[in-house]
């Protein structure tokens, strides 16, 4: 329950609203579930925090966004039913959504199957459509602004950062204002915005619910908004099989760097996704997405069962079949590793139609497919490209990429007869087996083709059979290992290990970061030195590669590596050292403080770590000050400093309320607040964190125990 300032006794009413709970905390306002005592309805009342309610710039900015919805009526905008009469009392009442967030719905269920991916998308871009129509830029979309409601419902929230042409601007030209990771380009750059800003947002959402990872998010600001300007992602078949490649294509439109070549409006974006349904054979997507809200995780569970059943049930059929191609035959059996990959009897059927397709066991390295490859990525559907990688691939025995080259090149439906045939050659036999599915194959990290073995087809002695059998249990083991290795992005943090359908490949190398080969060749060799000569040779390989690496990214790399071995060898001076050369590199210098710190606290030298804490809440990356302020609250917690522990754990959830360390923070503050005898705000934040966590997680279990321990506390409250 929130607080009159000056005051220890509850909000129990704004006006005529009876406040039940409060919803969110942020750093600005707090949103409460109310009821208003007129109507009996159930709304959300959002209201300024007291030690900010006399700053005349963000008044300007929460009034701006009443004046903007006030304007919007649509079922896929939160309606605004009120707000106060003066900006003494500054509040917004609006529709009460009952679901929640897309991010939050995106946490139970891990990647969206693509069928409800683009229901919400389509949703969304329909309420972007009447915005833009009253002249209104939403300028921040993000997965936290876009609401469902248990009926099936998908709306757009919080136009606080919105501009309408008829209104002032908010900010001068040249400033950016948003999510860095969901930027546009243009916007990035601080340019002049139109409607289709949002469409690229709306591409950047689409792209996490396919994927479960933001491609723009960098360990800093500046390089998040790098990425946004520069990097084309990886497409989300890459990593999900049962993509469709229409789907691929409509996500690149939709997230062209030039705006230019954006879907020209969302009305157009919603066209060409109800043509995707049609040519895909999606039927009632409402009814889905009512069904997928039911129970997000079984939902995902239940359709990667059955994919797999269709999928193995296609790959005996091509395999018992003499005159069927023996690359759909593989094909099929990939996908049913990659939507489960634990499984023993899908790894034997992929042994199976991989030694019958001849599929390479070596790695491939090809200059002119890498080169083909980033030249495809800025025109996508470019048929004499798709044609030349293709042909390239089945020369070097890759079938799965073949396949993947295939499937687009028939999506694409290329009208002249000598192409056709053409993609009719590529495969053994000339004519494709009728209803075999169009998906797609992945790559490796950074865009670098993913390789898949050669299974030898000479099989004249026993000695050979017996080699097959080798090789065939290896694939299997490495087709397990990549399906469950979470990539590295360029920023050096880890892509989120996929809950559903994961990556498979063949023959996984370590993957280049940045594209820096040089820098892959001598992870290799350093991973190869560790297994073999242990972690001492390998710490002195780095480090003399790392003193001769002129280039700023690979030298950040190779000095985390070391750090990272070196504590896990217990070689904390050697650590120590690596990362006071890290903090020296301005973009890997706030994760960096936080490592160092952690080394120093593990000596002992708890004031030395604590300092370090300090600096690094102060570096500017918003993510690292939060992490590194959980870090100085828990310090002075074990310090028995309950005022300092207290006052950092309420700075942490007022500026990150919704952030991963969020419910530790709750869980930390309410251990002080009972032991200081605040009872019922120990019981309101274990009561969040129960409400936030998944029953079974650490978490959920310690706020049970809490809220346990303070029905056992004595009854006088104190309100100090």
């Amino acid at each position: 329950m929130s607080f009159e300032a000056g005051s220890s006794r509850p909000l129990e009413r704004i006006d005529h609203y009876r406040i039940v709970r409060r919803i969110a905390l942020g750093g600005m306002a707090e949103i409460f579930e109310a009821v208003d005592e007129k109507s009996g309805r159930t709304v959300a009342l959002k209201k300024i925090l007291p030690h900010i309610a006399t700053d005349p710039d963000f008044l300007d900015r929460f009034f701006h966004e009443i004046r903007i919805q006030i304007s919007l009526k649509h079922p896929n905008i939160v309606e605004l039913v009120d707000c106060s009469p003066t900006p003494e009392q500054a509040y917004i009442v609006m529709e009460y959504v009952d679901g929640g967030e897309l991010n939050g719905l995106r946490k139970q269920s891990g990647r969206f199957p693509w069928e409800i991916a683009l229901f919400v998308t389509r949703e969304a871009l329909t309420g972007l459509a009447a915005a833009h129509a009253k002249g209104v830029i939403h300028r921040d979309i993000k997965p936290q602004n876009i609401m469902w409601t248990r009926e099936g419902c998908v709306k757009i929230g919080d136009f606080g950062i919105s501009h309408a042409a008829h209104l002032t601007r908010l900010t001068h030209t040249g400033t950016v204002v948003g999510t860095p990771a969901h930027m546009s380009p243009e916007q990035a750059r601080g340019e002049e915005l139109d409607a289709r800003t949002d469409l690229f947002s709306m591409g950047t959402v689409l792209y996490e619910l396919l994927c479960g990872y933001n491609p723009f998010t960098a360990d800093s600001i500046a390089s998040s908004l790098r990425r946004v300007a520069d990097v084309e992602p990886d497409l989300p078949s890459l990593l999900d099989p049962s993509i469709p490649p229409s789907v691929d294509t409509f996500l690149r439109k939709l997230h062209a760097k030039d705006r230019s070549r954006r879907f020209a409006s969302a009305n157009a974006a919603c066209d060409a996704l109800d043509t995707l349904y049609e040519k895909e054979g999606g039927t009632r997507p409402g009814v889905l997405f009512r069904t997928f809200l039911q129970n997000p995780a079984a939902f995902v569970a239940e359709r990667n069962s059955r994919l797999a059943r269709e999928s193995t049930a296609s790959a005996e059929r091509l395999l018992s079949d003499a005159n069927a191609r023996p690359e759909e035959a593989l094909w099929a059996a990939y996908r049913t590793v990659a939507c489960t990959p634990d499984d023993p009897a899908a790894q034997t059927l992929l042994r199976t139609a991989a030694g019958r397709a001849g599929q390479r066991e070596t790695p491939l390295d090809n200059a002119r497919i890498r080169e083909l490859e980033e030249a495809l990525k800025k025109d996508p559907d470019n048929l004499a490209l798709l044609l030349q990688l293709a042909k390239l691939y089945r020369l070097e025995h890759d079938f799965l990429n073949l396949m993947r080259f295939f499937r687009k090149l028939q999506a694409l439906t290329p009208p002249d007869p000598y192409t056709q045939g053409q993609i009719a050659s590529l495969l053994s036999g000339g004519e494709p087996t009728s209803g075999f599915a169009t998906r797609a194959v992945p790559f490796g990290a950074g865009g670098t083709p993913r390789t898949v073995p050669v299974i030898p087809r000479e099989e004249t002695s026993r000695a050979g059979l017996l080699a097959a059998a080798f090789v065939f249990a290896a694939l299997a083991v490495l087709g397990v290992w990549w399906a469950k290795r979470a990539p590295h992005l360029p920023s050096g943090e880890r892509r989120p290990a996929p809950a559903t359908t994961p990556v498979l490949g063949f023959a996984p190398s370590r993957p280049s970061v940045g594209g820096d080969v040089a820098l892959e060749r001598v992870l290799e060799r350093g991973a190869l030195l560790e297994r073999e000569g242990g972690a001492p040779a390998a710490l002195e390989f780095y480090e003399d590669a790392a003193s001769r690496t002129a280039r700023t990214e690979s030298r950040a790399v190779l000095l985390s590596t070391i750090a990272d071995l070196a504590v896990k060898t217990q070689d904390k001076s050697r650590a120590l050292k690596a990362l006071e050369a890290l903090i020296e590199i301005p973009a890997s210098r706030g994760e960096a403080l936080l490592k160092k710190g952690d080394v120093l606290d593990t000596l002992g030298q708890g004031d030395a770590a604590e300092r370090v804490f300090e600096e690094a809440a102060r570096a500017g990356d918003p993510d690292v000050s939060v992490r590194a302020t959980l870090r100085l609250a828990r310090g002075a917690e074990r310090a028995q400093n309950a005022l300092r522990a207290t006052t950092l754990y309420e700075e942490l959830l007022l500026k990150a309320p919704v952030s991963s360390q969020a419910d530790q923070a709750r869980l930390g503050l309410a251990a002080l607040y009972g032991t200081a005898g605040r009872l019922s705000d120990a019981r309101r934040l274990y009561e969040e964190v129960l409400r936030n966590t998944a029953p079974a997680s650490d978490a959920h279990k310690a706020a049970e125990a809490g809220m346990k321990a303070l029905e056992s506390a004595p009854a006088v409250e104190n309100r100090g």
